[in-house]
């Protein structure tokens, strides 16, 4: 499948005469309410055809006067939205910008139509830069702690989910009459613009964009709840815990990449009654909440290989090393070697693919692995296949040269498979 690029898609975007000022994105976007992934060159075709499909193009005009502040306009000069700075259009479908009001300069989201998406109520707002299905939004306050909440595409508060009671009539029909006297109450959304500042003390940010089902995804770390404070889950763009806020820690491991999220959780327990001595523990688990890998202590897991097969299907392979014990490292193999003591590649059903004595590593040059079975080193592809059986005693990776021993004997890997 040939994917089309963030690129192509900007270019797209800059030829309808939009105005883009690199210098406010980055004023607008250096807060501590980033977004935490880049899904540039990952996005499938799909996501591009719903741009192209939408009928509410950003066809307006953004002016700069000659106090430079902006003007947002439509195609026959009406003004739209006025004093407006550091302007500037999100992939032909909204603008952000700043605005004076009477509590100083803010920062809010419109739509093409010049409809306030996120009021102009924020000191910042954080979107993911390839995506911008959502926005973080969040106000420092007198004590220097900063607020964060979150407002979905269509203006209405994700986080913290505000629901009304109204009640709306309801239609019965009772031996072919209706009857309209019955009525319940029902639930709906609330937007941004009705509630603006509904915030929360929590670390937020994006995790996630579901292209499948066009549907985003955050981590959120309640600071300020008694309950869960230091406690992380995800949440989805519907405002559903779809892992509940039980974690100490949370880390994607496959994001953006068009199928189901896989994340490494981190969990700490106790080891007495007491709860003095406690022991930290890390599991696989899917978006959904399923446990691919269950916990266990002294394991780190990350992502070994994404592929994607001659007939479009991924093939999600996790590697799950076991560390030294009272190890709490996390991260890459690269980066903890010297914590781990053996290795296993799994994958995304958590079934055993291979198993290996010591840590699964690297060439620094080449797509192998080196892997320990019986006390031999031997050599897998990037797909967990087996290239060389174990039988070296050990081996040397000088990058442009990878030496093997056997018997006593050192040789080039390269004599004895094709090195790409």
């Amino acid at each position: 499948m040939i994917k089309k690029t963030i690129k192509a898609a900007y270019t797209n975007f800059l030829s309808s005469s939009m105005f883009f000022s690199a210098v406010a994105a980055a004023t607008l976007m250096t807060t501590s309410a980033q977004a935490t992934i880049n899904c540039a060159g990952y996005l499938p075709n799909s996501y591009f055809e719903r741009i192209e499909n939408n009928n509410e193009r950003f066809a307006d005009k953004l002016v700069t006067l000659e106090d430079n502040s902006q003007q947002l306009q439509d195609l026959n000069g009406n003004i739209l939205l006025a004093g407006l700075t550091d302007a500037y259009a999100l992939m032909n479908k909204y603008l952000i910008a700043s605005k004076d009001t009477a509590k100083g300069k803010k920062t809010g989201v419109v739509n093409a139509a010049g409809e306030i998406i996120v009021p102009f109520a924020y000191d910042a707002i954080a979107t993911e830069p390839d995506i911008y299905t959502s926005f973080i939004v969040n106000v420092t306050m007198p004590d220097g702690a900063t607020n964060q909440g979150i407002i979905d595409r269509d203006g209405y508060w994700v986080y913290p989910a505000i629901k009304n009671n109204e009640r709306q009539q309801q239609r019965r029909i009772d031996n072919g009459y209706g009857d309209y006297s019955d009525t319940r109450p029902t639930q709906r959304r609330v937007k941004a613009v009705d509630a603006p500042l509904n915030l929360t003390a929590a670390a937020i940010s994006h995790a996630h964009y579901d292209s499948d089902d066009d549907r985003d995804y955050f981590l959120i770390n309640a600071l300020g709840d008694a309950s869960t404070i230091g406690k992380i889950g995800l949440l989805n763009d519907q405002g559903k815990w779809v892992i509940a806020q039980q974690y100490e820690d949370l880390q994607p491991l496959n994001a953006c990449a068009g199928q189901l999220l896989y994340l490494q959780a981190v969990s700490t327990s106790s080891l007495s009654l007491d709860k003095v001595e406690t022991q930290q523990q890390t599991a696989l688990l899917d978006q959904n909440a399923n446990i691919i890998i269950p916990f266990a202590p002294n394991q780190n897991i990350e992502l070994f290989n994404n592929w994607v097969s001659n007939n479009g299907d991924h093939s999600l392979l996790f590697l799950s090393s076991t560390l030294i014990k009272g190890s709490i490292a996390t991260g890459l193999t690269q980066d903890i070697e010297d914590n781990i003591v053996s290795a296993q590649i799994i994958d995304s059903k958590g079934k055993l693919i291979l198993a290996s004595e010591a840590a699964i590593v690297k060439l620094l040059y080449h797509q192998f692995y080196a892997y320990k079975r019986d006390g031999k080193f031997g050599f897998i592809d990037d797909q967990a296949n087996i290239v060389l059986e174990p039988q070296f005693d050990s081996y040397r990776d000088e990058g442009d040269k990878v030496w093997v021993e056997k018997s006593g004997e050192m040789v080039r890997l390269n004599t004895l498979i094709e090195l790409d």
